[in-house]
């Protein structure tokens, strides 16, 4: 099978951690590495087999043949970096959440368009077996209709083990965009049709949102209530509730390693996979799949959920009245 040349972009946590999941994909190969500190990206690289750094992207685009790029570094930088990368008719896959705001994502999404590339939210959890598993068992109609939505992704980390740019303005950071849009994603996963009603809640640490909780309303009486937080720890589980019984994902249903159906007669049935490495392996196999096939989205995680979130997430943040810099 024909190799994936990869590119990562930043060197922190959540790069170690795709880098880690990439090693157990026998078809991705990490062939450069850009860091805007060129020590930190050598021992990045010398960890990881690979041995093509930059510390500046233009010149590892012109210098290096490659196949996508995975951009994980602060919130405001995606949007210049990704506007780059598709210039160099390369395609990105950026974490979440992808840019600051919707004038910014029509740009990135016309530019793919016109581009013929690949571009993808990193929303990982869609791809794990459990997640899929778990589309697979509402689909058939196993649930019923569902009708209730329950999922929070709230941690409260401890001061040496905290990116504290996540907590700030400058970097476009809260916790709605960081963690609650996990949160938003299972949501709408189960109700794609956009809510008719929203409540929301906060508490502002003096730039940002450090903890929040949505109520979303739909038609027929169907409900979410999410929440993301900075500040607070929560049952990480997933509960997707339907007429015929319910799903439970988890232990932490952003990648999680087993779903339950429990039906109402108390019939169970647990899918369970645990998985090596940190679980970015899915993410990546979708993504490559999705190349090999030459498509520009993931079904998993499609251009038209990211908008929706956006778009919600956007509302919602200004209506808080958190503007960020990218907004004026």
């Amino acid at each position: 099978m024909k190799q994936t040349k990869w590119a990562i972009v930043g060197t922190g946590y959540i790069a170690n951690n795709f880098a880690s999941g990439m090693q157990v994909v026998e078809d991705a190969v990490l062939a450069a590495v850009v860091s805007r500190n060129e020590n930190s990206g050598k021992i990045f690289a010398e960890k990881y087999g690979c041995s093509n750094v930059y510390t500046d992207l233009d010149v590892m685009l012109k210098s290096e043949d490659i196949d996508i790029v995975y951009v994980a570094i602060p919130n405001d930088c995606h949007y210049s970096y990704i506007m780059k990368i598709l210039d160099a008719g390369v395609s990105v896959l950026s974490e979440k959440p992808i840019v600051d705001n919707r004038k910014q994502l029509d740009d990135i999404l016309d530019k793919a368009k016109k581009k013929n590339l690949f571009l993808m939210e990193g929303m990982w959890t869609r791809c794990f077996p459990a997640v899929r598993q778990t589309r697979e068992w509402i689909a058939s109609g196993r649930l019923g209709i569902p009708r209730t939505v329950r999922s929070g992704f709230d941690i409260k980390p401890d001061a040496d083990n905290w990116q504290t740019w996540k907590g700030g303005i400058r970097h476009a950071g809260g916790a709605l965009r960081d963690v609650g849009i996990y949160a938003l994603a299972m949501a709408y996963m189960v109700f794609p049709d956009d809510p008719v009603k929203v409540y929301s809640n906060m508490k502002l640490n003096g730039e940002v949102d450090e903890s929040c909780q949505m109520m979303l309303l739909y038609e027929d009486g169907k409900t979410a209530f999410v929440s993301g937080a900075f500040n607070q720890v929560c049952t990480p589980d997933t509960e997707i509730v339907g007429e015929k019984g319910r799903i439970i994902i988890g232990p932490e249903f952003w990648h999680p390693t087993s779903a339950t159906l429990i039906l109402n007669d108390g019939t169970t049935e647990v899918f369970e996979e645990k998985y090596p490495a940190t679980g970015f392996q899915y993410e990546i196999q979708q993504v490559q799949r999705c190349l090999r096939e030459g498509k520009l989205e993931c079904q998993e995680f499609t251009w038209k959920e990211t908008e929706k979130i956006a778009d919600l997430i956007e509302k919602t943040r200004k209506e808080w009245g958190i503007i960020y810099e990218s907004d004026k």
